[in-house]
């Protein structure tokens, strides 16, 4: 998967790093759970938005352009599925974006950190002393 290169703090959730569509089109994908066609989640989609089937081809042909979803062609139809699941997909965005910031603004990013932190509840400190615990092991994804 690539770096996320359109990052966009000022958006919500998922359209941080994708756009709004792509953001509901994985969703709808994710919530499934399996190997999907573009006519599945068209159907899905058009049942809340004015959406056309080519629009949702061509968002899901782009995802899969991006390393976001494998896909494969039998016959005439196009299967999509996620390289990774949604919690993988968000802790490697959460992991790109953050490593971008220490690239560039190492001292800013862990002051700014830390200044969160301090003024988090008891719980987001004993998540912290968890989370650095257990990356001695290199096991820290998933808490």
């Amino acid at each position: 998967m690539k770096r996320f290169s359109d990052y966009k703090p000022s958006e919500h959730g998922l359209n941080k790093v994708l756009g709004t569509l792509e953001s509901e089109v994985m969703d709808a994908i994710w919530r499934k759970g399996s190997e999907v066609t573009v006519r599945e989640i068209f159907d899905k989609l058009a049942l809340s938005k004015d959406i056309a089937y080519t629009t949702v081809m061509t968002i899901m042909v782009r995802l899969a352009d991006k390393n976001i979803l494998d896909r494969r062609k039998d016959g005439k139809t196009l299967y999509f599925i996620p390289f990774l699941s949604k919690e993988e997909f968000t802790s490697k965005m959460v992991g790109n974006v953050v490593d971008s910031l220490l690239e560039d603004f190492a001292e800013a990013t862990m002051a700014h950190f830390i200044s969160r932190v301090k003024k988090g509840d008891r719980q987001t400190i004993e998540k912290l002393e968890q989370l650095l615990a257990l990356s001695e092991d290199g096991e820290a994804n998933g808490i």
